[in-house]
């Protein structure tokens, strides 16, 4: 281990200029610092243009059909700002609810106006990201290249599993080839079985989820009734303790918010971390859901225990049972698969720990945790009527099996244009100025996009991944490492997914070896042989 701390110590300074001359390693620390400051700035530019959203709707029957929570929601809402005296409903940028405008909203017009909300955040007036965004590029440009890189793109992949931009641009292109192939296949689908002329991007949730309900006989309503989110948590934690043997221990203690809850995890008798669990959506909380470590792990001057935090934006139930959607269950399932990597690893040295394997397989673990919610087998276990307590109907049990890919390439397609268009900004002449990026980036969308957009898209100004996050250069590592993670998931099967054995294979091959070694040797260890995309190609029909 120590020898492995060495050779990632002399690599990370050498990436960091080390061997430079002193005044090119103050100018390192000069972007450096600048960069932090406006990832920062860029971020709470997201969450404040978001609190000034609000869109109110006082026709009840083109929303009639919206989920009862999100129904109860922004009708409170629209009582506390307008008083008992009118009928309607306030909406704000609540995920839940914006997603339920899109699936559920009958008037077109309201659903275009929340799409192009959606992606126009922070694009204009006191909270416009674009110039932020601008000079970021600059910045990042500038790092690279007295580092000795070409550009940033390179420099990001120096500490990644991917050699160079091109292999990059080769699997993902590829990919999306037959993605798009498929999502057209599903467009026209949808505008013959309803006898449209077009769908617009606004339209496409509308109607898959009218496709579903109609054709397929799938409710998302109906589905989301078994899964209440106390017995999901309970599943949750059952199975990892018994997968990982390990003892998760709620503590009731005061956190920073009292929706937060706090756990212990032991392992043999010996408690090796601390995990923070922040699920709920409150008003000016940072979108999306993330995994995080509070505190790393120490073992000098005073050995100390990680402490790992997940994050959702779920809508919670006041007074009542909160269940969630089968999305919102497979995404805390995927941030747990984050904090179950850094806190089972065993290595006594924090940079050893499972967040700091190469990037683009950081998102194995998370990935791989989805499988047992979607799995048949997990379904049977897992889902249970919030009301009755009767588990998942083996009948809706079939008929989600045969959903399986159900729209996935335009998810596919979706997933590859942003990860290309990441790939592009980060490897490409940097833009001269606001209007220059704004047309350079509706080039790339509408180059490597399924759908043709206008002037006004500008998604990227709250692309919190490359510009907020850690995935500059890095967005195609959720491909990537899905690859990866399919054909780990279906060994994992022909093992036994639910097997304590499979849990200790996969525990001493990947999980418990944190970055102990090159991603591609613990894969190995854990396969015996070489990566196969077969796996991930039949998990989307793009086969």
């Amino acid at each position: 281990e120590q020898r492995r701390i060495l050779y990632l110590a002399i690599k990370a300074y050498k990436d960091r200029g080390i061997d430079l001359p002193e005044e090119k390693q103050e100018r390192i620390k000069e972007l450096n610092k600048k960069l932090g400051e406006l990832s920062e700035k860029f971020g709470n530019n997201i969450v404040d243009a978001k609190k000034e959203f609000e869109y109110v709707i006082e026709n009840f029957e083109i929303i009639k059909d919206l989920p009862k929570d999100v129904l109860d929601l922004t009708k409170n809402a629209y009582k506390q700002k307008f008083g008992e005296a009118k009928e309607g409903y306030l909406f704000d940028f609540d995920p839940t609810s914006v997603s339920a405008i899109m699936k559920y909203c009958t008037d077109r017009n309201v659903r275009k106006d929340f799409e192009k909300a959606s992606y126009t955040v922070a694009s204009s007036g006191k909270y416009d990201n674009r110039g932020i965004i601008l000079e970021m590029l600059k910045l990042k440009e500038q790092k690279a290249k007295i580092l000795g890189f070409k550009n940033y793109a390179e420099l990001s992949l120096n500490s990644k599993m991917a050699e160079s931009p091109e292999q990059i641009f080769d699997l993902i292109i590829g990919i999306s080839q037959k993605a798009k192939a498929k999502a057209k296949i599903e467009i026209e689908e949808l505008k013959k079985y309803f006898g449209l002329e077009d769908l617009e991007t606004y339209d496409f949730a509308y109607f898959s989820r009218k496709l579903k309900e109609e054709k397929y006989d799938v409710d998302e309503q109906i589905v989301k009734q078994y899964f209440e989110f106390e017995n999901v948590l309970n599943y949750l934690f059952k199975f990892v303790e018994k997968f990982y043997s390990i003892e998760i221990k709620e503590l009731k203690i005061e956190s920073y918010h009292p929706d937060v809850r706090v756990y212990e995890v032991w392992k043999n008798k010996k408690l090796i971390s601390y995990y923070f669990l922040d699920a709920f959506y409150r008003k000016g909380k940072r979108p999306g859901a993330w995994a995080d470590s509070i505190r790393s792990k120490q073992y000098l001057p005073t050995e100390k225990v990680p402490v790992v935090l997940n994050v959702c934006n779920f809508l919670k139930v006041e007074n009542g049972k909160t269940t969630l959607y089968m999305g919102d269950v497979e995404t805390l399932f995927h941030e747990f698969g984050h904090a179950i990597h850094e806190m089972l690893s065993e290595s006594k040295y924090s940079s050893l720990s499972g967040f700091n394997v190469e990037w683009d397989f950081v998102e194995l673990p998370s990935q791989l945790m989805e499988n047992w919610v979607s799995s048949k087998d997990s379904l049977k276990l897992l889902g249970k009527h919030f009301e009755t307590g009767e588990y998942f109907p083996d009948d809706l049990i079939e008929k989600l099996e045969k959903l399986k890919t159900f729209m996935t390439g335009n998810f596919v397609a979706r997933q590859n244009e942003f990860a290309l268009l990441d790939m592009t900004l980060y490897s490409s002449k940097i833009a001269e100025n606001i209007e220059e990026l704004d047309k350079n980036i509706l080039e790339i969308v509408n180059k490597y996009g399924l759908h043709k957009r206008e002037k006004d898209y500008k998604m990227y100004t709250s692309f919190s991944h490359i510009f907020g996050g850690g995935y500059a250069a890095g967005y195609y590592s959720y491909m990537w490492a899905e690859i990866f993670e399919a054909d780990v998931f279906a060994k994992i099967k022909e093992m036994g997914m639910f097997s304590s054995e499979t849990g200790k294979k996969l525990f001493s091959t990947i999980i418990g070896q944190g970055t102990r070694k090159d991603a591609l040797e613990l894969f190995f260890d854990f396969m015996g042989r070489e990566v196969e995309n077969r796996a991930f190609m039949e998990r989307y029909g793009l086969n």
